[in-house]
C-alpha cells in the first residue's frame, strides 16, 4: 500500500517560500534568545549596535513591507508597534522582543496568505499552521499591550 499523500501542486509550487519563511522565524527566534543571553549575562540593556538587534529591527520591518497586512487585523499592530519603537521610551532589549514577536506572527501570516484561499478553510492544510499565527499573535499582543501600556484584547484570531 502506498503511504504517499497528494499535495496540491499550488503548494508544492510555494514550498520553497514557505521554508524560507520558516527558516526566518527560527532565525529571528535565535536573534531573540541571543539578547535575552546578552541582558541575563550583564543584567543591563543591550546596545544600539548590538548585531541581534540589529537583525531583529531589519527582518520586523521587511517582513512588515512583505507582508499585505492593508486593512487586516494586523495593520493596527503594526502601527502600535511602530509607534512603540519610534518612541524610544523602553530597553531596546524590550524592542528587541517586540521585533521577534511581531516578525514570528508575520511570517506566519505570510504563509497563510500565499496558501490558495479554496485551502485555507481546509483543516488538513491549515490547522496547525493557523494555532501557531493565533499563538504567536498572542504574544505580540501582549507584548504591545505591556510597552504601551494598554490591555487591548485580539479580536477574530
Amino acid at each position: 500500500m502506498d503511504d504517499t499523500k497528494f499535495v496540491d501542486p499550488r503548494l508544492q509550487a510555494r514550498e520553497g517560500l514557505f521554508q524560507q519563511l520558516h527558516l526566518s522565524t527560527f532565525e529571528t527566534m535565535d536573534y531573540a534568545r541571543s539578547v535575552q543571553a546578552v541582558v541575563e549575562e550583564t543584567g543591563s540593556d543591550i546596545d544600539a549596535d548590538n548585531f541581534e538587534y540589529i537583525q531583529l529591527m531589519r527582518g520586523y520591518e521587511v517582513t512588515k513591507n512583505l507582508a499585505h497586512i492593508e486593512q487586516s487585523q494586523l495593520e493596527p499592530l503594526c502601527n502600535s508597534s511602530d509607534k512603540i519603537l519610534k518612541s524610544q521610551s523602553c530597553a531596546l532589549a524590550n524592542c528587541a522582543q517586540l521585533c521577534a514577536a511581531a516578525t514570528g506572527a508575520l511570517n506566519h501570516w505570510r504563509i497563510l496568505y500565499e496558501i490558495p484561499a479554496d485551502l485555507r478553510d481546509n483543516d488538513t492544510v491549515t490547522k496547525a499552521l493557523k494555532e501557531k499565527f493565533r499563538q504567536q499573535m498572542q504574544t505580540w499582543q501582549f507584548i504591545v499591550n505591556d510597552l504601551s501600556g494598554t490591555n487591548n484584547e485580539l479580536q477574530n484570531i
